[in-house]
């Protein structure tokens, strides 16, 4: 599985990236750019949920995780 690392560096890329196509006007002024940076933000947007429940996926995929079901549910430990 992906580290929280791997995680930050995309979605700094990806934010880097869609951010220079936005600035890019012979990108822009093709038919298909705005499709393709929106996939670019959806993207960004599933790594960025991936992220924030990193704990929750290690959990339901690891056999060997020292994460307990209550740990999910504890609000101090959230």
């Amino acid at each position: 599985m992906k580290t929280r690392a791997d995680l930050e560096a995309l979605k700094r890329e990806l934010s880097q990236r869609i951010n220079l196509l936005n600035n890019d006007t012979v990108f822009l002024n093709m038919p298909e750019s705005q499709g393709r940076i929106q996939l670019l933000v959806s993207r960004l947007e599933a790594v960025e949920l991936l992220a924030d429940n990193l704990t929750l996926l290690d959990w339901v995929f690891n056999d060997n995780t020292d994460v307990k079901r209550a740990d999910l549910v504890d609000q101090d430990k959230v």
